[in-house]
């Protein structure tokens, strides 16, 4: 649209690769991560970079309240008197504990929240549970969006029988619940594969779990994948299964899913809209039972299966366009910026 967008990021100890690129009409510069602690990159250039140049942007715009550069976005933005907005992507970490939570959103967490000049939510639950805990920063809604154009079904039927999890291999994604529950499933439904996409800590387990399984053969870790490779992913496979601790609303790699007539799985958490999921998937307790289940519901029921996948689409292209998401961003952003 004409603006200009700088990222400011982790390297996340990759030292290969560059400090700084341009591409997709966008500056994208990294910092070197020092340390990492509960899962939370700690880079310390990012501070230099974002008070040098916070008057050089209009808006300072950053993600999650539990994250260490965006705890730093809200001290410079007030010091250089700079505007701030923040992404809620749920108000629960799922890697730390429950004792340190609370402690630091009470304290960390509130202060760098209501700091923001506007919070943007995924739905009202999830502005409920903020103004719950005291966050008085005024609060926008504004879906996550996706583009229905690249996120598309095919016209030829996949042959392929796949059980698809998309994220980062992590213990609050829980994916060695899907794979404990998969391998109860595969003496009833041999053909079937499950493909795991992502990287994170708890690769080696898991693989390990699968070798314990006797269920190697039918699992394929893909590590991360681009952009543009994930349509097809979503294109061959039968369902996705998102066994996630927490989220914010209904997560992007489900509406990806949905985009491309791919039913989904998830826990019955406190952030999720179930009545929208329940249009596209099937909610269960997350447990390697409950996944085993909701997943033979899926393969037993074609036109189960079809019909949630159906109307997970339309459920996008209603709700969660892409181009709706950025008009209503950018108009926040004027708001803000007017004030």
């Amino acid at each position: 649209m004409g603006h200009d967008v700088t990222v400011l990021t982790t390297d996340n100890g990759d030292r290969s690769l560059p400090r700084t690129e341009h591409r997709d009409g966008y500056t994208l510069v990294r910092h070197k991560e020092v340390a990492r602690l509960i899962d939370n990159s700690i880079f310390p250039g990012v501070i230099k970079s974002l008070y040098e140049r916070a008057n050089d942007f209009d808006i300072i715009h950053a993600h999650s309240h539990l994250y260490f550069s965006t705890n730093l976005s809200a001290l410079i933005s007030k010091i250089t008197d700079s505007n701030l907005v923040i992404t809620n992507h749920g108000f629960y970490s799922q890697t730390a504990s429950t004792s340190i939570q609370k402690v630091y959103n009470r304290t960390i967490g509130k202060a760098t929240l209501n700091s923001a000049d506007r919070i943007f939510c995924y739905t009202p639950r999830a502005k409920n549970i903020l103004r719950e805990h005291n966050i008085g920063s005024p609060i926008e809604i504004i879906s996550n969006g996706i583009n229905c154009e690249i996120f598309a079904p095919e016209n030829e039927e996949d042959e392929t029988q796949q059980i698809l999890f998309v994220g980062r291999l992590k213990n609050g994604k829980r994916p060695d619940a899907l794979i404990r529950g998969f391998g109860k499933l595969v003496d009833e439904y041999p053909n079937y594969q499950l493909k795991i996409v992502g990287d994170g800590p708890m690769l080696p387990d898991l693989k390990t779990l699968c070798n314990e399984k006797n269920i190697q053969e039918m699992v394929t870790f893909t590590g991360e994948l681009s952009y543009d490779e994930m349509p097809d992913v979503y294109r061959q496979s039968d369902l996705l299964v998102l066994p996630t601790k927490t989220e914010a609303a209904i997560p992007r790699v489900v509406m990806e899913a949905w985009a491309c007539k791919t039913p989904a799985i998830m826990p019955n958490i406190q952030e999720i809209d179930a009545e929208i999921f329940k249009k596209g998937g099937i909610l269960c307790d997350g447990t390697p039972s409950g996944i085993y289940d909701s997943v033979r519901q899926l393969i037993e029921d074609d036109q189960l299966r079809s019909t949630l996948g159906n109307t997970g689409r339309e459920v996008v292209q209603e709700k969660y366009s892409w181009a709706e998401t950025v008009e209503k961003t950018t108009e926040t952003y004027y708001e803000v910026v007017n004030e």
